[in-house]
């Protein structure tokens, strides 16, 4: 069998590819990050309690990219403080990072390798010489001994970086948005200016009917297949998931329209009418007649069927300005809590007796009062602040941003504190 002979020099060729082209260490780190990426599951359904802070954590080792989970469910998270239990968040095209290999272990990889390599590597035999036609022959010049090619050493490793100064503010301070400091993806007015009232907020708050007769359609839960057919059991539906509906009695919905799905809860005595508590927005993708088919796009709650549908207000957003002092403000109660809980807390919704009738306005602030004690009922001190995040003609619905003691209850009084600017 005929054996191929490599030159010295061919080996050092090789041995340079292979530590180039070939380390074990970009090996390893290709087999670490696909073996990750199979791993982690393509979605995820948020549980209660969840966060995309904790779900950073836990698929990408890092709480801090949790902007990267975001990005990718625009579409279901109008607001990256907020998640909602069922949601289902994509997990595919994350970047997990993989922390580099050291030079040293690459190194010692790159040896490895050319150590494999040269065992491979068949020892040329000596060639058979005829004496006799060499003796016929001119003498040849003897070639020179290859040069070894010279060793190359790695490069030192860079030196760390200094140690962060745990002084310096961050995106996620107060003091540089106070300051103004800029924010890598959002401009500067974006960060230093006031929201006072999302889009979210105003349609999650819920409201009470006041009486009135509104245009109810309803849900008949999750769509099942053939349409129509469903089992005894109550369905539930999470996001961009599909529902049947039945539009009110003489009324059909069109393809785009867009519903408010909620629950009709309790009845409050006086006049107040039920309470609603929004549980999705479904846009109709289907309609026929009053049967019409809907998906999913915004979940708060369980979306079952029982609910009812109606269509969806409009937002008047009002812009990036803040509520101004005012002294003697109005003066209203405290209809009641949304959810009855026997501790409310911040993010709880409380119905207020006053709304559009009496000037309220989206992003209004209320102090909630409570007497300072039983021997001076007359003076009063504040124990909660409410933002009204939704208004109806007689009543508004206010958001829970400050608590300091338990317990809000019906008739207390409250006071306004801060008036939107008309």
């Amino acid at each position: 069998m005929r054996r191929t002979t490599i030159s010295p020099s061919r080996i050092a060729t090789l041995l340079v590819a292979a530590a180039t082209l070939g380390s074990p260490a970009a090996r390893a780190q290709d087999t670490l990050q696909v073996g990750a990426q199979a791993q982690r599951p393509q979605v995820h359904v948020v549980q209660p309690g969840e966060t995309l802070w904790s779900l950073a954590r836990q698929y990408l080792g890092d709480p801090l990219l949790w902007p990267e989970i975001y990005r990718l469910n625009t579409q279901v998270v109008e607001d990256p403080h907020w998640i909602f239990p069922g949601e289902q968040l994509k997990l595919a095209g994350v970047a997990l990072p993989v922390p580099p290999q050291a030079p040293a272990e690459a190194a010692g990889a790159a040896v490895a390798v050319a150590a494999a390599d040269t065992a491979r590597v068949v020892p040329a035999q000596p060639p058979v010489v005829d004496t006799a036609q060499a003796a016929l022959q001119p003498p040849r010049p003897v070639e020179a001994p290859p040069v070894a090619a010279p060793v190359v050493e790695a490069p030192p490793p860079p030196p760390p970086p200094p140690p962060a100064d745990p002084s310096a503010p961050t995106i996620f301070s107060v003091q540089a948005r106070r300051a103004g400091a800029a924010v890598v993806g959002s401009a500067e007015s974006d960060v230093s200016r006031y929201r006072p009232v999302r889009r979210g907020e105003f349609y999650a708050a819920g409201f009470l009917t006041e009486g009135a007769h509104l245009p109810w359609g309803r849900v008949l839960g999750e769509a099942s297949e053939p349409p129509g057919q469903r089992s005894y059991q109550t369905s539930s539906a999470m996001i961009h998931q599909t529902v049947e509906l039945k539009a009110p009695r003489g009324a059909v919905y069109r393809e785009g329209d867009s519903l408010l799905v909620a629950e009709l809860a309790r009845e409050i005595p006086g006049g107040w009418g039920r309470v609603v508590k929004p549980t999705g927005i479904v846009q109709v993708r289907y309609a026929r007649g009053e049967d019409a088919l809907g998906e999913v796009i915004v979940q708060f709650h369980r979306v079952v069927d029982g609910q009812v549908a109606l269509p969806l207000e409009a937002f008047q957003d009002p812009g990036m300005v803040a509520p101004v002092p005012v002294v003697n403000g109005l003066e209203a109660s405290v209809i009641g809590l949304r959810d009855e809980h026997p501790v409310p807390i911040q993010q709880n919704v409380v119905f207020i007796d006053a709304g559009k009738a009496q000037g309220v306005a989206l992003g209004d602030l209320f102090e909630v009062l409570e007497p300072l004690s039983a021997a001076h009922a007359e003076v009063q001190r504040a124990v909660a602040v409410l933002q009204v995040v939704h208004v109806r003609d007689r009543s508004a619905s206010g958001l829970i941003i400050q608590i300091s003691e338990p317990g809000i209850h019906a008739g207390q009084p409250v006071r306004l504190i801060r008036k939107m600017p008309s």
